[in-house]
């Protein structure tokens, strides 16, 4: 299958001139990288796929479809994934007065956290989501999935397209991907915090994803936020 020739790295944590050559291109594989702009080994994300096995048709880096890395120009609307890109006057964003991210949608991309591949049978995106490190970078943390949501939904509605979401959401889905979820007060009010309110409602059956590594392991402790979804219908 596809999936067994791919590797999805999220959290890289180096710069563009840090990484060795053999590293950045590994032997039989093509690699697909996104830094941040600003921060050096602040983030990251990479995408392996062997040559031998799978060649991507597209690949883009972020999720806004405003970045393109390096010195290259800006990729066309036929180089992209997608032409149905994210619009923000189409999206309901938190007021983000720390990085204005509601004001501007690539500010969302500057962190190094997205990639997206289009293999044909399916989209991948590959994420590092943002963490909450103070009540400050909520809103940058919330933007960053709504547009993370809003990006599936037109690939999904729009494209008719089958999308892998793929890394660490940062979020825990359930109480039982908490290391205190089996604690009744953070059980009973598990679901009030905005960030797991929204990942809870994008779930299936609630929302359009699945959690297909539940799915397979519904009883299983420690997992946490690492996990593929799908678009429940697949």
């Amino acid at each position: 299958m596809v999936y067994s020739h791919l590797t999805s790295v999220s959290e890289t944590k180096t710069s563009r001139q840090a990484l060795d050559k053999s590293f950045a291109m590994p032997e039989s594989y093509d690699a697909f990288y996104s830094f941040p702009t600003a921060k050096g080994g602040y983030s990251g994300v990479s995408v392996y796929t062997r040559r031998s096995s799978v060649i991507p048709q597209k690949a883009e880096e972020g999720l806004s479809s405003t970045l393109q890395s390096g010195l290259k120009p800006m990729l066309s609307k036929e180089e992209r994934v997608s032409s149905s890109a994210p619009l923000l006057h189409e999206m309901e964003l938190l007021d983000d007065e720390a990085t204005k991210t509601h004001t501007n949608l690539s500010l969302l991309d500057q962190e190094g956290r997205a990639l997206m591949l289009d293999f044909g049978l399916f989209v991948l995106i590959n994420l590092y989501c943002p963490n909450e490190t103070s009540d400050a970078r909520l809103p940058y943390k919330m933007n960053f999935h709504l547009l993370l949501a809003e990006r599936v939904r037109k690939l999904v509605e729009i494209d008719k397209r089958e999308v892998i979401v793929t890394g660490d959401i940062n979020i825990c889905a359930e109480p039982i991907d908490h290391c205190d979820g089996e604690v009744p007060s953070v059980r009973d009010e598990f679901w009030v915090h905005p960030a797991r309110k929204w990942f809870h409602e994008w779930l299936y059956p609630r929302g359009p994803m699945f959690d297909v590594v539940r799915k397979q392991w519904p009883g299983r402790k420690g997992m946490y936020t690492c996990k593929p979804l799908l678009p429940f219908d697949s």
